[in-house]
């Protein structure tokens, strides 16, 4: 079973407590994938986000890379962030196939 948690709230709360989901089901053995939607590129920014300290952990609970839409916005985003942290991501298609998701939280 593979959970994708959606963060497409442009808050560092919601993001935060979308991220905090993905490490706890992680930390107990489920597969989980972090999807970043543009809307919070700009919290990604921020370098004293809790954001971007939970996302560059993700070595440490097994997890994929977090994905990024495939666009121009993403990718310059990619390039203003400490490389560490945009180790941890990686940039999809924004159309790509959900069905292989069981379940699919946003927050």
């Amino acid at each position: 079973m593979i959970t994708l948690i959606r963060l497409t709230t442009p808050t560092e709360l919601a993001t935060y407590e979308g991220c905090a989901m993905a490490l706890t089901l992680a930390s107990f053995g489920q597969t989980v994938q972090i999807y970043l939607a543009s809307e919070v590129l700009g919290v990604l920014l921020d370098p004293q986000a809790r954001l971007s300290g939970m996302l560059k952990s993700l070595d440490l609970y097994d997890m994929p890379k977090a994905r990024l839409p495939d666009d121009v916005f993403s990718g310059w985003v990619l390039g203003m962030i400490n490389s560490e942290l945009a180790s941890q991501l990686d940039m999809i298609p924004e159309s790509s196939n959900l069905s292989k998701f069981a379940t699919v939280l946003s927050f």
